[in-house]
C-alpha cells in the first residue's frame, strides 16, 4: 500500500465562505489560492499519495484543485467527500481510513487547519501511528500528540521524501 498524506480542502487552499465558494464554482470564477507552495506538494508526492478528505462534494473538490493546477497531484481516487458525516469525529475517520485502504492507500499523515479535528485524532488511540499536523501561525496553540506547522516542509513526510533513497534503505 502506498502511504497517504491527507488534508482538508480548506487546509490545502484559502477559500471563501462555503456558499460564496459554491457560487464561484457555479460561475467558474473560483477565487481560491493555495496555502502551500506547489513545490512542497510535488516533493511529498514523490514518495506519498496526496489525498483530500472534505465536506465538499468530489466534483467541487476537483474544480478547486483544477483551478489551482494541482489535479495531477490529487487523483480522483484519492478524494473522499465526508458529507454527511462530521469530519471532526475520529470515529468517522476509522471508516474513511478503511475506504482509503480499499483503494490501496495507507493513512500516514493528516495535515489540517481544524483544531478540533486534529485534537480529536490526536486523542484517539486508533490514530496513534498516524502523523498529525495542525497548520497555524499561532505559536501558543499546543495539541498533545500533534505537531504545529506553518508549511508542509516541516512534516516528516516531506523530510522522508527529500531523503536520499540509499539512506531510506539502511533504516
Amino acid at each position: 500500500m502506498k502511504p497517504l498524506v491527507v488534508m482538508g480542502l480548506r487546509t490545502l487552499a484559502h477559500l471563501d465562505a462555503k456558499e460564496t465558494m459554491y457560487e464561484q464554482i457555479d460561475r467558474d470564477e473560483i477565487q481560491a489560492s493555495g496555502r502551500f507552495p506547489v513545490e512542497h506538494l510535488e516533493v511529498i508526492a514523490r514518495e506519498f499519495a496526496l489525498g483530500i478528505l472534505s465536506s465538499h462534494s468530489i466534483p467541487r473538490i476537483e474544480r478547486v484543485i483544477g483551478h489551482l493546477g494541482w489535479s495531477r497531484l490529487f487523483p480522483t481516487e484519492h478524494l473522499i467527500s465526508s458529507d454527511p458525516l462530521d469530519r471532526k469525529d475520529a470515529a468517522n475517520w476509522e471508516g474513511w481510513r478503511r475506504e482509503y485502504e480499499a483503494r490501496g492507500l495507507a493513512l500516514h499523515t493528516v495535515v489540517d487547519i481544524g483544531e478540533v479535528l486534529v485534537r480529536n485524532l490526536a486523542g484517539s488511540s486508533a490514530f496513534g501511528e498516524v502523523d498529525k499536523y495542525f497548520v497555524t501561525g499561532d505559536a501558543g496553540v499546543r495539541i498533545e500528540g500533534a505537531t504545529r506547522i506553518t508549511a508542509l516542509n516541516q512534516t516528516r513526510a516531506y523530510r522522508q521524501a527529500v531523503q536520499d533513497p540509499r539512506d531510506r534503505m539502511s533504516r
